[in-house]
């Protein structure tokens, strides 16, 4: 019997597609508390840098210094902000931006909390938002699926037509 033979480039592929496709489920899922998110500004430079991916964990306690993502309201609309915590005020805590010299103005209830930033991976958001596109839709996931299911399917015809001989 013949045997087929694919490039190792191939089966790479197959490899970083499964991947990037897996990670890109568990960056979009609340997986034992965890919980990704991609930072949209400066306000925490040089730690965090615009464009980066954080994954946070729910914790039941936290402490000044920790870096925690938290929900804002902001004109009327509901937020999400990453930010330091500075100090502790009895029952809340005060933030501030690791680029600004001034505390938040509005103090975090714990109920508002997210978690604790705890693994920072810079500049991957861009990737991810490019990823949300059109265009990004078609070229990281579409158009790849579709060469991993039509090389398969190649695969197939050519083992049948092979066996039939």
């Amino acid at each position: 019997m013949n045997k087929i033979k694919f490039s190792n480039y191939y089966y790479i592929f197959i490899i970083v597609y499964l991947v990037f496709s897996f990670l890109t489920f568990l960056l979009s899922a609340n997986i034992f508390g965890f919980r990704a998110f991609t930072i949209k500004s400066n306000s925490m430079n040089p730690t965090l840098n615009k464009g980066s991916i954080i994954i946070t964990k729910e914790l039941f306690k936290y402490s000044p210094g920790d870096i925690i993502t938290y929900y804002f309201k902001s004109n009327g609309r509901e937020e999400i902000v990453t930010h330091r915590i500075v100090q502790l005020g009895g029952n809340v805590y005060v933030t501030k931006g690791d680029a600004s010299i001034a505390i938040d103005r509005e103090l975090v209830i714990p109920r508002l909390i997210i978690g604790k930033v705890v693994l920072i991976y810079p500049f991957l958001g861009y990737l991810v938002g490019f990823a949300k596109t059109t265009v990004g839709v078609w070229l990281m996931i579409i158009f790849p699926a579709l060469i991993i299911i039509s090389v398969e399917i190649l695969k197939i015809i050519k083992l049948s037509s092979s066996v039939e001989k």
